[in-house]
């Protein structure tokens, strides 16, 4: 007699969830944000060229801030393995194609100290996304996930961005300066993703894995100083 068992059923995470829709509603917002203020913005006296490139960059952002909250859930990657792989590469190709034209569009930007940071975070954009696929490919896929993650919260560095912008009269009001407003917002969006997601992987899970540790060391210690051990 056989008996089939499917896989065990996953632990509620109603939080992460929570965090997910979260996400997802402001990438929402952004591309609303984004795709009005690229149809009815002036473009005397810009290139063509530019023109494009901006376009090129906002069409890319749709699957870049909407499709990682359903690639994130553990049911989504368990239940439709195949969407999975595919929205992925659809991600991978889209974040790409953004980061370059992130690369070109930076030293054109107005405000001369938001384009290093800009070129600096495209480029770890870029790298991120590659060393993504190229983990996948050779079946890595926890440090996958980990790069994906990475790619992901440069993409979210652009929705902070406009977030800053609206609070930024009473986050920085010791910032009397705009110009300098603006560079604080560009890198503060970008650094305080990439450390959110660098306590999520690697500070917290050390933490805990000290505690655990510190908190066993004493029992051992004990049993090999005891005479009976």
């Amino acid at each position: 007699m056989s008996s089939s068992i499917g896989p065990a059923p996953l632990p509620r995470q109603p939080f992460k969830w929570l965090l997910l829709i979260v996400l997802f509603a402001g990438g929402v917002w952004y591309l609303s944000y984004d795709l009005v203020y690229v149809v009815t913005r002036d473009r005397t006296n810009e290139p063509p060229w530019r023109n494009v490139l901006l376009l090129v960059h906002v069409v890319g952002a749709v699957p870049l801030l909407l499709l990682p909250p359903a690639q994130f859930s553990r049911r989504v990657r368990r239940r439709w393995p195949i969407w999975h792989r595919r929205a992925g590469t659809w991600y991978l190709a889209s974040a790409i194609v953004a980061a370059l034209a992130a690369m070109v569009l930076g030293p054109t930007f107005e405000g001369a100290g938001r384009r290093v940071p800009l070129m600096l975070f495209a480029t770890l954009w870029l790298c991120f996304s590659l060393a993504a696929w190229w983990c996948a490919r050779r079946g890595a896929f926890a440090a996958h996930e980990r790069f994906v993650a990475r790619s992901y919260a440069i993409a979210l560095a652009f929705v902070f961005v406009r977030v800053l912008g609206d609070v930024q009269e009473p986050l920085f009001a010791f910032l009397p300066d705009q110009e300098v407003r603006g560079v604080t917002r560009e890198w503060l969006s970008f650094v305080l993703s990439l450390l959110t997601v660098e306590a999520g992987y690697s500070w917290w899970p050390a933490i805990r894995a000290a505690r655990r540790t510190s908190g066993s060391a004493p029992a051992s210690r004990v049993m090999s100083t005891h005479p009976n051990a």
